[in-house]
């Protein structure tokens, strides 16, 4: 939008009119105390509780509502913000989760000075309300707001819920958003993007069945409950298991996973002051170890480890890991202020770990030194965002960012193992494995600025940019700083905004005043994408991609080029075995031009093969496109043999040379699944035939005709455009491909669309829709329309021979018996059954053609093939189209086709193998005339292998590089 000049000048005075306001108003911030009483039922897995709310307003503003967050509403139903995001992320879990499986909050009733409170939805989030204060609250004053309430637990989605009888209660009680000196702060909860609440004190008594064992924020005010815990270091629960009789009459076996719970209840009382929030996590099967820590000042810190022995190895040596980890923190950003610390082992479906104030959720760790980084990341948030409590919505990189780099600092100093993954014998550190991810999508512009809000950030940037790329970026301030003006900075930093809410312009102060000079240029980075300048990359490095010292001298070295060197092996019918070797430059992060070259010979034809490409790209800023792909492919392998009545052997080849430009538009949403490019590709293609001749040779009494068999070649050219428009959603995914292709005497055009469409226990149908339209340049002749055969529109499963670009993979391209011949590929009409054996294959049109195709996976609790002992999905298959000839006057075929059968996909679906079971009478008539009856059943079957189906997009959707 353009602005007048005056229009300019106005917003500039009245911009500056606010900075110098905010700058002269001193600082303020709200409090907000709890008095909770909450009772567990682990039978309806419920909570009822009543809370008092003592909210204090200390801003210079008078109060006519308070924003409330009633986060467990985010679980109710799929229409809130959790549901679309983790839509959005690749999740279809909580979509598709029944009632039962979610949750919500509800009989809430409102009272301020025990008057009734009325409230207002939010417009858009069903987890706000505005609660309507009876009197406006002036500034210094303080109301109490009383409310009971009632939580059903979701089963464990995001960050809240239950396990069986295995119990996280964290965002749970009806909590006051934050005023600040910006306004109001009401936050929908989100899976990614976490909290921004106010400092207070929490009073809460938990009643519960008396055997569950508690750990929560704060201090355990029960001295008998403190002895029982000091009792459960030994404690491991055994699973109980019993015969139970099915309702068919069989016995099996019933593994209680839980022990009973106690018919007593027991009251716990916990206490906690400056802390942000209240969680809590019951089990009853939790052993507990427990010990104290003594900081630098005196100050004595009780640890606690709660976990299940059997699910949690590593878990014994906690206590230690925690000793280490709350030292180093306190001695680099000052002593810990709380007089406990507890960590709790999460459930097996909880990656990484979650931080509340003076508590921690861990989840399951490959490794022991894995299990001590998780422990030190999650302790290190107690200083972000616990203890300094900046925006973590607004502003991830303050909490994610200045942790992660303690983590790397920790994991450098104390090393043996911590945070580094092994691979081989080799550790890797997981900051260089990030910080090489970080550089890659910054070369592949795919980053985002760091002080991107977290939940614009797309799934793989939030752990990149705002994780790894500040902790790159606090590296790169330490060097700016000095290490001791740095590590200065960082202690008066956390000093002064000690249970505050600091912004990013609060922490430049801290930093600019340690430093003594301004540090404008290094924080303009923080609105910047692209590489940060760290140390140039120097050198090569080749090396065996699957060799644990190469990846750990690569990491270490940080090489500017890569040269990775690879056997590599192939097989067809024709070359038999193929080995040779792989070589590319595709290292991390991607080069702008990269090449990949597989020479290979062949044992079977004694001479060489493979293929390769090379491509450069370039990344236009700020324009239509994205990225403007430029490359060359070539390719070279066998697709024939004949054997001479001399018993010779004759081997015929292809080889083709494609150039290619790729037009990617760009998407401005970085969390965006879509994808939208334009694709021009030359074929340049020689082939290799049988070349038949008889020559008369004169004996002078006779003459002999004697027959030469030789090889001919024959050139070929395609053009093609294509245009894919395709969203790799986890709901829904869909893709529309339209190709236009031109060689001689033709242009083929098709439209070719896929839908999937998901069912709420996992699979989906498969739904694929085809039109095509074959013309001919110039007049249509015999000779032309013989010409043209293998580019002509098909509905049967096309070959080896169909496969006119040798794009697919086939293991015998043109064998006419045996296994290899039954192999197809999806094309066109992409019916599941042959009819190679008819001179005019059923469906096969030079006009045009229409198909439909649908594939549907079968439960896993009516698919057969569950009886072996390792799975093997099923689905059921349909294709039905038609074509021109079929609507021809006395067509001598039926209008409409179909096939139809079971499907078996292997691989992710790069293989696939299909067994027709119906079929329309064309293809019966076919079956019955060319297959002795004996042999149908083998025969009607058909498989494809297409390469194109293993994608690291169709592994994570989320990948975009």
């Amino acid at each position: 939008m353009f602005l007048s000049k005056k229009k300019l000048l106005t917003g500039l005075t009245a911009l500056l009119c606010v900075c110098s306001l905010r700058a002269q108003t001193p600082y303020w911030q709200q409090r907000v105390d709890y008095t909770i009483d909450v009772s567990l039922n682990d039978q309806q897995h419920t909570l009822d509780a009543f809370a008092r709310i003592i909210y204090y307003n200390q801003s210079p503003d008078t109060l006519h509502y308070i924003w409330f967050h009633l986060w467990p509403n985010a679980y109710k139903n799929d229409k809130t913000a959790l549901s679309d995001q983790l839509l959005e992320n690749g999740s279809t879990r909580f979509y598709f989760a029944t009632q039962e499986e979610r949750g919500y909050i509800n009989r809430l009733d409102f009272k301020v000075n025990d008057q009734h409170a009325e409230t207002a939805d939010h417009p858009n989030y069903i987890d706000i309300i505005r609660l309507m204060l009876p009197t406006p609250l002036p500034p210094g004053q303080k109301v109490t707001i009383t409310t009971p309430f009632h939580v059903k637990l979701p089963e464990v989605f995001s960050r809240s819920g239950h396990e069986g009888q295995r119990y996280q209660i964290t965002q749970w009680y009806p909590k006051p958003a934050v005023y600040d000196r910006d306004g109001w702060h009401p936050l929908p909860y989100l899976d990614q993007g976490e909290f921004y609440s106010n400092f207070g004190t929490y009073d809460v008594h938990i009643t519960l069945p008396s055997n569950y064992v508690v750990a929560a924020t704060g201090q355990l005010m029960d001295e008998s409950e403190k002895n029982w815990l000091s009792g459960r270091s030994g404690f491991e629960w055994i699973p109980e298991r019993r015969k139970e009789k099915a309702r068919s009459g069989a016995i099996k076996t019933v593994t209680e996973k839980f022990p009973p719970s106690a018919s007593t209840q027991k009251t716990l009382h916990f206490r906690e002051e400056n802390v942000l929030d209240f969680a809590w996590f019951a089990d009853k099967r939790f052993r507990v170890l427990q010990d104290t820590c003594r900081l630098d000042n005196g100050s004595i810190v009780s640890l606690s480890s709660y976990f299940i022995p059997a699910e949690a190895p590593g878990w014994e040596k906690s206590l230690t890991m925690m000793r280490q980890s709350l030292l180093a923190r306190s001695r680099w950003l000052g002593n810990y202020p709380y007089s406990t610390l507890s960590i709790v082992q999460g459930p097996s479906g909880n990656g990484g770990g979650m931080e509340y104030p003076s508590i921690a959720l861990i989840g399951p760790n490959d490794s022991e030194g894995l299990l001590h980084y998780t422990i030190s990341h999650e302790i290190g948030h107690n200083w972000f965002q616990a203890i300094v409590g900046s925006n973590e919505r607004s502003y991830p990189w303050m909490d994610e960012g200045l942790n992660s780099f303690y983590d790397n600092r920790y994991s450098t100093q104390i090393g043996n193992g911590k945070g580094e993954v092994k691979f081989g014998k080799q550790q890797i550190p997981l900051h260089a494995i990030s910080n090489a991810l970080v550089e890659t999508s910054a070369s592949l512009y795919r980053d985002q600025p760091i002080a991107t809000p977290a939940d614009s950030f797309s799934q793989v940037n939030y752990n990149l940019d705002a994780y790894a790329k500040t902790a790159m970026w606090l590296e790169y301030l330490q060097q700016v700083m000095g290490t001791a003006a740095f590590d200065a900075g960082m202690k008066s930093y956390v000093a002064q905004w000690q249970f505050k809410h600091p912004a990013p312009a609060d922490f430049k102060v801290a930093m600019e005043k340690a430093a003594g000079h301004s540090l404008d240029s290094a924080f303009s980075l923080l609105q910047a994408t692209g590489p940060l300048p760290y140390a140039r990359r120097k050198g090569t490095q080749a090396g065996f991609p699957l060799s644990p010292a190469f990846w750990s001298r690569y990491f270490k070295n940080r090489p500017a080029h890569t040269l990775l060197l690879s056997p590599a092996i192939g097989m067809n019918t024709y070359d038999k075995l193929m080995v040779g070797a792989l070589v590319t430059n595709m290292g991390l992060p991607m080069p702008r031009f990269s090449f990949l070259l597989a020479p290979l010979y062949a044992t079977g034809t004694s001479r060489l093969a493979g293929n390769g490409f090379i491509n450069y790209s370039i990344y236009p800023k700020q324009a239509l496109f994205y990225r403007i792909d430029a490359g060359v492919s070539a390719a070279a392998f066998s697709i024939n043999d004949f054997t001479t009545p001399e018993n010779k052997k004759l081997h015929f080849g292809f080889h083709k040379i494609v150039p290619s430009l790729r037009f990617t538009f760009d998407e401005k949403n970085a969390r965006s699944t879509r994808e939208r490019y334009i694709q021009l590709k030359s074929y340049f293609i020689t082939e290799q035939g049988l070349r038949y001749s008889r020559d008369s040779v004169f004996t002078g009494t006779d003459t002999l005709l004697v027959d030469n068999y030789g090889k001919r070649s024959a050139n070929r050219t395609l053009l093609q455009l294509k245009a894919v428009w395709q969203n790799f959603r986890a709901l829904y995914p869909y893709k529309a491909e339209f190709k236009l292709e031109q060689g001689t005497d033709f242009v083929r055009a098709a439209f070719t669309g896929h839908y999937f469409f998901n069912y709420a226990n996992g699979g989906g149908l498969n739904a694929r829709f085809f039109a095509g339209k074959f013309f001919y340049t110039s007049s249509k002749t015999f000779s032309k329309q013989f010409a043209t055969d293998r580019y002509h529109l098909n509905m049967t499963g096309a070959n080896g021979q169909e496969d006119y670009t040798y794009s697919d993979y086939f293991a015998g391209r043109n064998e006419f018996d045996g296994w290899a011949s039954q192999q197809i590929m999806e094309r066109d009409g992409a019916f599941k059954t042959r009819t190679d054996m008819l001179a005019e294959k059923v469906g096969r049109t030079d006009d045009w053609l229409i198909a439909l195709n649908f594939s549907t996976t079968i439960p896993d609790q009516v698919n057969p093939l569950n009886l072996l002992p390792f799975r093997i999905p099923l689905k059921v298959f349909a294709d039905v189209g038609t074509y021109a000839e079929a609507w021809k006057r006395n067509a001598n075929t039926d209008r409409f086709l179909f096939d139809a059968g079971l499907q078996i996909p292997l691989f992710k679906e790069v293989v696939n193998i299909y067994l027709p079971l119906i079929y329309s009478r064309p293809f019966k008539d076919y079956i019955q005339s060319t297959i002795p009856k004996n042999e149908r059943l083998l025969r009607r079957i058909s498989f494809s292998i297409d390469f194109s189906n293993f994608s690291l997009r169709k592994i994570n959707r989320n990948l975009g590089f």
